[in-house]
């Protein structure tokens, strides 16, 4: 191989990693990317309150739960919530740290909105609420819905930049808040039916 030839081979490589880590750096979940992965920073002001929510929700199921145990009384709703509640609980949505996430792992995020989604559906067939909670509820599955698009065009979207996808994950995370802000207003609503009905 002659000295241009290894030059030219050279700089053919020396390009192409070059291009290689423009693209990684730029563009994160691109074809070209190496490691498809975005690091994203959530607002530790929102993850607080979102955690405070979270807990207070989380003890008022506990309570309900222990007392469908003890009462020995079926309730379709506090059952399938004990389900669709981890959904909101996720480790990515409760960090005020910031997180490597993974292409891969808006798969993982796919396959648990499904399932969420699932078990609504599954309630609005199931139970007759009152048409608060029917609202309530029809909302809630509008809202995951919406997670569902958010997240297939996030994973489907390989030439987003480093800015867009801190909007994009910034918008799925608050989208995900407001889901289970709306599903908390579900529960609370179907809650209230339930013990007027016991009274």
């Amino acid at each position: 191989m002659s000295k241009t030839t290894k030059v030219i081979t050279a700089s053919i490589i020396s390009l192409v990693v070059i291009f290689i880590l423009i693209m990684t750096w730029f563009y994160p979940f691109s074809i070209f990317s190496v490691y498809k992965t975005y690091s994203y920073s959530p607002d530790p002001v929102m993850v607080g309150e979102y955690v405070r929510d979270i807990n207070d929700f989380e003890e008022k199921l506990e309570n309900d739960l222990k007392d469908l145990y003890s009462n020995q009384d079926f309730d379709l709703t506090l059952d399938r919530s004990q389900y669709i509640f981890p959904f909101f609980k996720q480790d990515w949505l409760l960090s005020k740290d910031p997180l490597k996430m993974k292409k891969s792992d808006l798969d993982n995020l796919l396959f648990d909105v499904e399932n969420t989604r699932d078990n609504l559906l599954d309630l609005v067939e199931k139970v007759d609420y009152s048409i608060e909670s029917k609202n309530y509820l029809m909302q809630s599955i509008r809202d995951i819905l919406a997670l569902e698009k958010d997240l297939l065009n996030l994973k489907n979207n390989s030439f987003a930049s480093k800015k867009d996808l801190r909007i994009q994950f910034h918008n799925l995370h608050v989208s995900y808040m407001n889901s289970f802000m709306m599903f908390s207003s579900f529960y609370d609503a179907s809650r209230d039916e339930r013990l007027a009905l016991l009274k």
